[in-house]
């Protein structure tokens, strides 16, 4: 009666996205904990040993970040306005010019919180004068600014997969009444998606 929530981790790239795993929960579940099982899914792929994890706002827990950061994981998320966290070092300043005019990105090496733990943090600032932070654990002798920018707005590409879902595979609509034929609807649908961007990619 409460409906399904479906969890998905996607790989993407610039141009192609598919997803890896995903989990099936009741409709009022938290997004949050389906985060560390989407992650085991993902590490049956052999050529995905150098992953790294890319989510949004609501995702955001502190103690999350460690323990990624701990896991010798990497991962570029966006920080709220509102993050508690101490600036240690300034790494650099960059100007961006476009069509947009120039932009200022500040990066910096930041505590979070009251965790004691380190990170990287990008500050973007926008054409409006605001800022847009990014936190990560990307080494900046690797990455510079606009990498870890760019390799954030790559989560585009999954929106577009979740809306791909939504208009070509109606998956939130089921014939079946009872959870394991919605599960194997789901499923069904989810293994149709990955054949159409498969030919997609060849053809």
């Amino acid at each position: 009666d409460g409906g399904l929530e479906l969890h998905c981790a996607a790989r993407v790239d610039g141009e192609h996205k598919h997803p890896l795993g995903t989990t099936v929960t009741e409709g009022e579940t938290h997004e949050s904990p389906q985060f560390d099982h989407l992650k085991d899914d993902v590490e049956v792929f052999a050529d995905l040993d150098s992953v790294i994890w890319v989510f949004d706002r609501g995702y955001t827990r502190y103690r999350r970040f460690c323990e990624i950061k701990h896991s010798d994981d990497d991962f570029v998320t966006l920080l709220q306005s509102n993050t508690r966290l101490d600036v240690l070092d300034a790494l650099q300043n960059v100007e961006v010019t476009n069509e947009d005019g120039t932009r200022q990105i500040r990066d910096e090496r930041i505590e979070l919180a009251e965790t004691g733990e380190q990170f990287r943090r990008i500050v973007l600032e926008t054409p409006d004068g605001e800022e847009i932070q990014y936190l990560t654990t990307l080494a900046s002798s690797a990455y510079d600014p606009i990498d870890v920018i760019s390799i954030y707005t790559l989560r585009t590409m999954i929106e577009i997969l979740f809306r791909e879902f939504k208009q070509y595979l109606n998956v939130e609509n089921f014939h079946s009444k009872s959870l394991n034929g919605v599960l194997f609807e789901l499923f069904c649908a989810l293994i149709g998606y990955v054949l159409v961007e498969w030919l997609r990619q060849r053809h």
